[in-house]
């Protein structure tokens, strides 16, 4: 059966790319509606779906054809990790807030919103019978059945020597995700925040809501909270970036070496048009 949440929760801040104050607030769903923004710029309610991507730059953005919402994939991250199935987000803004830089602002909101079953609604997922592999350049996707859950495997390979290659093995369930995955801040390094900010992106980010990577020094509020924080961080996006599939995943492997935004979607589409709806 589908969930939604029980009550009623509001985060506010700042946007980490457009840098303008923002409030969501999430209510639970009626209907077997999947996720959707609710903006007073809207005609309607805007699902969060793979037809809907607008961007994929630094973040995933969805569109209406004329209003933009930016950066959504946190917050569809904690609602899929969470196991929401159903959730209206009421969003004021051109974006979500920035919170700390992860996913742990949502995902605890969510969680002290509490989960309501709808038993009177059917509930579909993902599955897949065989392999499926997508491969471009050094990026590399590969997902398989796989009897144990949802199960993914993350390469984060980057050239720089307070870097370089970090694996995050991980099965997903919502008291996993909330440790796990939910604290994971996003990053960036910092001969690329000038080139960022001209390009209009960026410019709510400060340490607060980011961890900076420098020549010879990561700069991090608090510290890092994991040894392979950016491989986490990645596979929070990962797992928002394939909320908008539409569906829960059921019992599938994924391994994703080298993932951005963009292969995210496109993994997303090939997902949704080989596996199996069950």
């Amino acid at each position: 059966m589908r969930t939604t949440i029980k009550t009623p929760a509001t985060i506010e801040g700042i946007g980490l790319h457009k840098g303008k104050p923002s409030k969501v607030t999430f209510l639970p769903a009626e209907g077997a509606t999947g996720y959707r923004f609710i903006s007073s710029v809207f005609s309607e309610p805007l699902p969060a779906r793979l037809d809907r991507v607008a961007g994929t730059v630094r973040g995933t953005n969805i569109t209406d054809g004329k209003n933009t919402i930016y950066t959504v994939e946190h917050l569809l991250s904690a609602a899929a990790g969470l196991g929401i199935d159903d959730l209206d987000i009421e969003i004021t803004g051109e974006e979500p807030p920035a919170a700390d830089g992860s996913a742990l602002a949502f995902a605890t909101a969510l969680h002290k919103a509490g989960l309501k079953e709808k038993p009177d609604q059917e509930r579909k997922t993902l599955t897949l019978s065989g392999q499926l592999e997508m491969v471009k350049g050094d990026i590399r996707f590969v997902a398989r059945p796989n009897h144990l859950g949802v199960t993914f495997k993350l390469t984060y390979d980057y050239p720089h020597k307070l870097v370089g290659k970090q694996v995050i093995e991980f099965t997903l369930t919502p008291e996993e995700y909330l440790v796990r995955v939910a604290p994971a801040r996003t990053f960036g390094f910092s001969h690329e925040l000038e080139a960022l900010k001209k390009a209009g992106l960026a410019l709510g980010g400060s340490l607060d809501n980011a961890v900076v990577i420098a020549e010879n020094e990561i700069t991090a509020k608090g510290g890092l909270r994991f040894a392979e924080e950016f491989a986490r961080h990645k596979l929070l996006d990962l797992i928002g970036d394939l909320a908008l599939t539409g569906l829960p995943l059921k019992d599938i492997y994924i391994e994703a070496e080298r993932p951005g935004h963009a292969a995210n979607v496109n993994f997303a589409k090939l997902l949704l048009e080989k596996a199996q709806t069950v």
